[in-house]
């Protein structure tokens, strides 16, 4: 059996030259920007603001060598997870990157996969914890790329968050462990840890959205991982726009710690499995130049997991198990031994 995996995040742009198109694509998502204009004003609007905001993107991704990173991550994680996939013989796995807002876009891809004839396909959100902004925008766009039934209801496997997963919380609390030891052989002591997630729109939320509970849920199952003397500070970060968001802010969260008379301060993105300008500019220069200002003397951000092999193989797990309730006639009796027993 013949099954493809498409592992999704939000991408970014691949040039200079694509930072403006790139942010109409993500203005253009009603997910994102939820202004209720009809459609000729919203497209005018979206090209007004994504114009506005184009140069000051360009010169973030100039000091990033020109482009994205996650891009060129994602397609080792997709290398990664296929090996580890096909590793368990449960069936042929082909696993393709996907983005939601540039190339290789979920679209394109969803056209190449169908195809190649592949009997079932999985798609999984690289966003861990689930949000209508984000995964909840990926699944939509899902639905319409199969209005043809391409895939019946059948054969199709969406995996729609992973953030509460035994795998995926060791990964990330193995990451801030080894970042504590990495610091006291310099010797600089880490008692104070921000956990610094992307902030939503407050009104969503209110409508019920998850996000913030599976955020907070994810940092209490982290604490128990972690030193018992490491201080967990939790803040919201890439607000955009004149709305109420999620809080505290994490440059309100930075000042509060300064304040507070706080030194020394490790930060982790979460909810970031690939590094991107939100980690590599937002966190690791912007706020890092706050922070110095503030008198906090050391700062450092942790990187993401990227291809860490704890992260490919809380993927693999995940998907696994998701295979194993969907599609349960894919395993015989001595492959769920070996499932059960990593």
């Amino acid at each position: 059996m013949k099954i493809a995996v498409i592992i999704s995040n939000m991408g970014g742009p691949d040039s200079l030259a694509a930072v403006e198109p790139y942010l109409v694509n993500i203005f253009s998502d009603p997910d994102i920007i939820d202004i209720p204009l009809p459609s000729p004003l919203r497209m005018r609007f979206v090209r007004w603001f994504a114009g506005r905001r184009a140069a000051e993107s360009r010169e973030i991704y100039h000091q990033l060598g020109g482009k994205t990173p996650l891009t060129a991550i994602t397609q080792q994680q997709a290398e990664l997870l296929a090996a580890r996939l096909n590793a368990t013989g449960l069936a042929s796995f082909a696993v393709f990157p996907a983005m939601r807002y540039w190339h290789p876009l979920v679209e394109d891809v969803w056209q190449a996969v169908r195809r190649q004839g592949f009997d079932k396909l999985v798609v999984v959100t690289l966003y861990p914890f689930f949000s209508t902004t984000t995964t909840g925008s990926l699944i939509r766009l899902v639905n319409r790329l199969n209005a043809q039934g391409d895939f019946p209801p059948d054969d199709l496997l969406i995996v729609d968050r992973f953030g509460d997963h035994p795998a995926f919380i060791r990964a990330m609390a193995g990451q801030i462990r080894r970042a504590l030891a990495a610091a006291e052989t310099t010797g600089v002591g880490y008692h104070d840890l921000l956990l610094s997630a992307h902030s939503i729109p407050m009104r969503r939320i209110k409508r019920g959205d998850p996000y913030q509970r599976e955020i907070e849920a994810a940092v209490a199952a982290l604490r128990p991982h972690l030193p018992p003397d490491l201080r967990l500070h939790l803040a919201y970060q890439s607000k955009i726009g004149p709305i109420r968001w999620l809080s505290p802010a994490t440059p309100d969260k930075i000042d509060e710690l300064a304040a507070a008379g706080v030194k020394n301060l490790l930060v982790y993105p979460l909810g970031f499995v690939a590094d991107n300008s939100e980690t590599l500019y937002e966190i690791n220069m912007l706020y890092k130049d706050q922070a110095h200002a503030r008198g906090i003397e050391n700062f450092v951000c942790i990187e993401a997991l990227n291809i860490d092999p704890h992260l490919i193989e809380a993927l693999e797990r995940v998907v696994v198990e998701r295979l194993q309730t969907y599609w349960p006639a894919l395993f015989q009796s001595e492959v769920r031994e070996v499932v059960a027993g990593r």
